[in-house]
C-alpha cells in the first residue's frame, strides 16, 4: 500500500485538491425522531428562501472551478425538507452537467421517509449513498430510535430497506449499527435478519459503531447506554464477524480537510456536524449574494493536522480540540488552587 505516515497517498492528495469540493448542507435542522442519545436541540427550522438562493449563487461561482462536487445532506432529518433538498440537488445537477463536473452525493437519514419514489429521484440526481442508523432489532431499536410522537420506527425503516432492495437502482446504503451496553443481543438478532434478507444484496453494507457521548441534554438516558469501552470492543468484534473491512490506512475526517464545508439551515458555516454549539466550529456565514464570510484563523486551526500529518488531528480534529481545552482548564484550575495554597490530590 502506498502510504505516507500511515495515510494513503491518494487520500492525502484528494483531501488537499482545490478542484474537489465537499459541501454539507442542512436543508432543515428539525427531525421526526427523538433518539434518546441525540446531541441536537432542533432549535433551527428549514432553510429560508434567501439562503436557498444564496447557496445557488455560491454553487454558480464554485462549480466551474471544480472537477468533482460531493454533496452531503444532513440535519435534523434532511428528508423532512424534501422540497428544499430536491431544489438544490436539481440546481447542482444542472450546473455540474453544464460544466462537465462529476457530481456525487450522500444523505445521513433515519430512513423513515426514504420511499422508493424519493430514492429513485435522488439516484437520478446522483445522490446515491445513504447512511441509516439501526439500534438492533425492533425490540431494542424501538426503545432508543423513537419518533417525535413517541412511536417505534423499526418496522417502517426495515420495510423501506426491503422496498429499496427490490429495485434495480444504483445506490449504496451503509447501515450504521449502534452498539450500546444494553443492545448487544438485539444487534446479533438484527444481523441474522440482515443475513436472511439483505446479505446477498451488495448495495447494503454493515458498519458497527459504539454509542458515544457527543453532548446534548440527554445525559441521564445516555449514561445507561455507555459502558466503559465494552461497546467499542463488541462493535469491533461484530465488524470482523459480519462485515470485515480491509485495512485502508489512517482515516481523515471531512472536518480536517480544507476542501470541505458545512452550511447550516440558518446560514452559519461549520466544519464539523457534531460540535454544533461549539463557537470554535462556527467559522463564518454565507451572505445573501452567495459569498462566504469566513473567520480564517478559526478555519485554519481545523486544517492543522496536515502540518505534520498528525493522526489524531486528521482523524477527529474536534476530539483533539476538546482534549486540549480540558488540559487547559485543568492547568488553570491547578494554578488557581496553587495560588490559594491548597494541596491537590490526583484521583485515577
Amino acid at each position: 500500500m502506498n502510504l505516507i505516515k500511515g495515510f494513503k497517498r491518494n487520500l492525502l492528495s484528494t483531501s488537499l485538491n482545490p478542484n474537489v469540493f465537499h459541501l454539507i448542507l442542512f436543508p432543515t435542522e428539525q427531525c421526526n425522531f427523538r433518539c434518546v442519545y441525540c446531541y441536537e436541540d432542533f432549535n433551527i427550522g428549514a432553510m429560508e428562501p434567501w439562503l436557498i438562493q444564496a447557496i445557488k449563487q455560491f454553487l454558480e461561482t464554485k462549480i466551474p472551478q471544480l472537477t468533482v462536487l460531493s454533496l452531503n445532506w444532513f440535519g435534523g432529518e434532511p428528508l423532512l425538507a424534501k422540497n428544499i433538498l430536491f431544489e438544490l440537488a436539481e440546481y447542482a445537477f444542472a450546473l455540474a452537467k453544464k460544466n462537465n463536473v462529476k457530481l456525487k452525493g450522500d444523505l445521513t437519514t433515519n430512513g423513515l421517509l426514504l420511499d422508493v419514489n424519493t430514492l429513485t429521484r435522488l439516484v437520478e440526481l446522483k445522490q446515491t449513498h445513504f447512511q441509516i442508523s439501526i439500534d438492533g432489532d425492533a425490540e431494542h431499536h424501538d426503545t432508543t430510535r423513537i419518533t417525535r410522537t413517541g412511536k417505534g420506527s423499526f418496522d417502517k425503516i426495515w420495510n423501506r430497506l426491503l422496498d429499496a432492495s427490490n429495485t434495480d437502482l444504483d445506490f449504496t446504503v451503509t447501515l450504521r449499527i449502534h452498539v450500546t451496553a444494553l443492545n448487544q443481543a438485539s444487534v446479533h438478532r438484527f444481523c441474522k435478519l440482515h443475513e436472511q434478507h439483505l446479505k446477498y444484496d451488495k448495495r447494503f453494507k454493515l458498519f458497527f459503531k459504539a454509542i458515544e457521548d457527543l453532548g446534548g441534554e440527554k445525559q441521564e438516558k445516555l449514561t445507561t447506554l455507555l459502558d466503559a469501552g465494552k461497546p467499542r470492543e463488541v462493535a469491533a468484534e461484530l465488524q470482523q464477524q459480519y462485515a470485515p473491512i480491509a485495512e485502508k490506512g489512517k482515516p481523515i475526517c471531512y472536518a480536517a480537510k480544507p476542501n470541505s464545508l458545512a452550511i447550516r439551515a440558518n446560514g452559519n458555516l461549520n466544519k464539523c456536524t457534531v460540535a454544533l454549539k461549539d463557537d470554535h466550529n462556527h467559522i463564518g456565514k454565507i451572505l445573501p449574494d452567495g459569498k462566504l464570510e469566513v473567520a480564517n484563523e478559526k478555519f485554519s486551526t481545523w486544517l492543522s493536522g496536515f502540518e505534520g500529518l498528525d493522526a489524531w488531528k486528521l482523524g477527529c480534529p474536534h476530539s483533539f480540540f476538546k482534549s486540549q481545552q480540558a488540559k487547559s482548564q485543568k492547568a488553570k484550575l491547578k494554578k488557581h488552587v496553587g495560588d490559594l495554597n491548597i494541596p491537590i490530590i490526583e484521583v485515577a
